[in-house]
């Protein structure tokens, strides 16, 4: 009986291990569905390298590339086949998609998990529709407010059915269709050309797309082929100021003549033929150049202008701006110079031969009026062997020399003012100014009066300089406390009683 038992047993203890296993069983993903079958797109076998998708609510659900033309997957039972796998409920539809295009709801198939079905495709509308290429041609649209474009249209599936363009700054226009350069679009490489209708001046988008046998257009201005930017000027630029101003007097020699225009300007148009300046009929020789960053024409003249002169600047119409379009009037107007007056130097310190001079001075230059403080450098303003900083003082029309450390004892230098210094009206120094100075003797503490020995006599002098009788001199500062006082005095004594 117990054997029996055990027997009994086992039936029980594999059904109860089924039922154990039964929720594993549950959660096992869904089984996949394989499709395989033939290709066509537009009526031929597709391309080798078309790509075919399938969908489920708007979401992939697998895809596969073709290797062989006209055909997607393989019947064995080990050839590749486009696998719908995820998760999806049985009896889903799957839509199909070749290249991006639809094959239409009648190509629809239910999801079935495991089954492996052969499903001929076809797809009517060409999923590589034409390429096209635009080119801008002469004349360049910034000059000209109808210009004209040319391009060419390439489709290497089937002939061209049309090629259409449309212009817009921010809206959109209609499309119009561009004529075929030989008349018709009747082979697969196709030339086109087409001329905007008059536009204002602006910045404007051409959008080109292109038509097959077999793909419609795309419908918005983001999905064409191909686009070029473009901008229409017509305007005539204007002169917006001159210097000098028309009818100014009194304008400085050393002047420079300017124009600047509305807009920027074609560099090459502006030149010493097309800006020119006069004295009556009698042509001045300079240079021109074009500031583009400020469009500004400068005359520079070879030389100085003359004192008293009246003189003519014209600009002509042969000057354009970049988009070709000439200046809209020829402009001339005329200033006068006035009488050029060389500023003089009035003072100096140190003086002209100066003796004594401090070791720690300044050099300094005073004007007869107001300089032109950039001329006013230590290229102009020298010390023959010291090197320093110069300033311009313009209240005072002061220039001084700060050298750079103290100057020697006993040593004479001479400073310059050079003819590269000039008023603010540009007049320069008639000629170089030059003046020497001298520097004082290295002095000894307690000698007073400077005769190189220390006695009675140099306590007098201190004493006259206390008294404010004498100028202080170098020796009187006999303790070297930077004052001359009583106490200079005691020194003296104690100098002389212990020698």
């Amino acid at each position: 009986m117990k054997g029996k038992r055990k027997w009994l047993l086992c039936p029980l203890i594999v059904v109860a291990l089924l039922l154990c296993a039964i929720p594993a069983y549950a959660d096992m993903p869904t089984l996949p569905h394989a499709f395989y079958g033939t290709l066509t797109v537009a009526g031929s076998p597709a391309a080798v390298g078309t790509v075919v998708t399938a969908e489920v609510g708007g979401v992939e659900f697998g895809s596969i590339t073709t290797t062989v033309a006209g055909q997607y997957g393989g019947s064995g039972a080990f050839d590749e086949k486009l696998t719908v796998t995820g998760e999806i409920e049985t009896g889903a539809t799957i839509s199909f998609f070749v290249n991006d295009a639809p094959t239409g709801s009648s190509y629809d198939y239910a999801f079935s998990p495991g089954a492996v079905t052969e499903h001929n495709l076809v797809v009517d509308i060409d999923p590589n529709p034409p390429v096209v290429t635009i080119t801008p041609l002469s004349p360049d649209p910034t000059n000209d407010n109808t210009p004209t474009f040319t391009g060419t249209a390439i489709d290497d599936l089937s002939n061209i059915a049309s090629v259409e363009y449309q212009v817009g700054t921010g809206s959109w226009r209609v499309w119009v269709e561009a004529t075929a350069t030989d008349g018709a679009f009747d082979s697969p490489s196709e030339s086109y050309t087409f001329t905007i209708p008059a536009l204002a001046d602006g910045g404007y988008t051409v959008y080109v797309r292109a038509t097959d046998a077999a793909s419609p257009p795309n419908t918005t201005a983001e999905e064409n082929h191909a686009s070029d930017s473009f901008t229409i000027d017509t305007a005539a630029p204007t002169i917006v100021s001159r210097y000098p101003a028309s009818g100014a007097t009194g304008v400085p020699v050393a002047t420079n003549v300017t124009a600047t225009f509305s807009e920027a300007m074609d560099a090459s148009t502006i030149t010493t033929g097309s800006f020119t300046l006069k004295i009556g009929t009698t042509p001045v020789s300079g240079s021109v150049s074009y500031n583009s960053g400020t469009y500004t024409a400068t005359f520079t003249p070879s030389a100085d202008l003359a004192d008293d002169t009246t003189y003519t600047a014209s600009l002509s119409t042969a000057i354009t701006d970049v988009a070709g379009n000439a200046l809209g009037a020829a402009s001339t107007w005329t200033f006068s110079t006035g009488v050029s007056t060389a500023p003089t130097v009035t003072s100096t310190s140190p003086d002209t031969d100066e003796t004594g001079v401090a070791i720690d001075t300044v050099v300094t230059a005073n004007f007869s009026e107001a300089m032109d403080e950039s001329t006013i450098t230590t290229g102009s303003f020298t010390i023959a062997g010291v090197s320093g900083s110069v300033s311009y003082n313009s209240g005072t029309y002061t220039a001084t020399f700060t050298p750079a450390s103290d100057l020697d004892y006993e040593t004479t230098y001479t400073a310059s003012l050079s003819t590269s210094i000039t008023d603010a009206t540009g007049d320069p120094l008639a000629s170089t100014y030059t003046w020497s100075f001298t520097t004082r003797a290295e002095s000894t503490p307690g000698d007073a009066n400077g005769d190189g020995v220390v006695n009675a006599l140099d306590i007098t002098k201190v004493e006259r300089i206390i008294a404010g009788l004498d100028a202080e001199t170098p020796g009187a500062d006999a303790n070297e406390d930077g004052s001359v006082n009583a106490l200079d005095i005691t020194m003296v004594e104690i100098i002389i009683a212990y020698p």
